[in-house]
């Protein structure tokens, strides 16, 4: 029989390299401003890159900066001028409520609803945290 180290180190060998959470960067945010308004051009990727929907970030980024948008193909569209750092703001505490396991602080999470209540499932501990 094999003794407690040998199976640990198999066990070791055997499981998947979940990294150590730094391999996840917050993307950053290109701006421009058209007239009265702010356009996000790389909004798509941003939300892609999270594993969102881009319905939900742009709500989020909305209500934050306290405007009306919408989604134009890859744009988000802001009614108001912003600054970049403002919006890069916005970007990163939503990473930090929605994307980010409040446990174990991966961005390896997915949003479920479980009876009629949204939760941040953790893909790498499992972790449950309503939001």
């Amino acid at each position: 029989m094999t003794n407690y180290d040998e199976l640990l180190d198999q066990g070791m060998e055997e499981a998947e390299d979940l990294g150590d959470g730094e391999r996840f960067e917050v993307p950053v945010a290109d701006t421009r401003k058209e007239g009265s308004k702010t356009i996000i051009p790389n909004f798509s990727d941003i939300a892609s890159k999270f594993g969102r929907k881009e319905k939900h970030l742009s709500k989020y980024i909305q209500n934050e900066l306290g405007t009306a948008g919408h989604i134009e193909g890859d744009e988000l569209i802001l009614n108001g001028e912003f600054r970049r750092g403002s919006i890069q703001a916005k970007i990163q505490q939503y990473a930090e409520e929605y994307v980010f396991c409040p446990e174990c602080s991966r961005p390896d999470t997915k949003i479920v609803k479980e009876k009629g209540v949204e939760m941040l499932k953790c893909q790498a501990c499992g972790a449950r945290t309503p939001i």
